[in-house]
């Protein structure tokens, strides 16, 4: 039992030092590069189309309902 664990710690050792790098998939990037330019930063504001609302008192459901449903008196059940 003790060889056969030496053999695989062996063969995994021996695995891990053959093994390549991965290839470069980027490109190098140095921000100090004039080259590769600024990326231009746009200001997006975060409550763009903020709403204020008010509570309101609740209202009668079946007129809700039906002012939401389609209108032929067919549809649903």
């Amino acid at each position: 039992m003790k060889i056969a664990s030496s053999a695989m710690l062996a063969s995994l050792l021996v695995a891990g030092c053959a093994a390549t790098t991965p290839p470069d998939v980027l490109p190098a990037f140095n921000p100090a590069d004039p080259v590769m330019g600024v990326r231009d930063a746009h200001y997006h504001p975060i409550v763009d189309s903020y709403r204020h609302r008010e509570p309101v008192d609740p209202q009668n459901w079946r007129r809700l309902n039906d002012e939401l449903s389609p209108k032929s008196n067919g549809a649903g059940s």
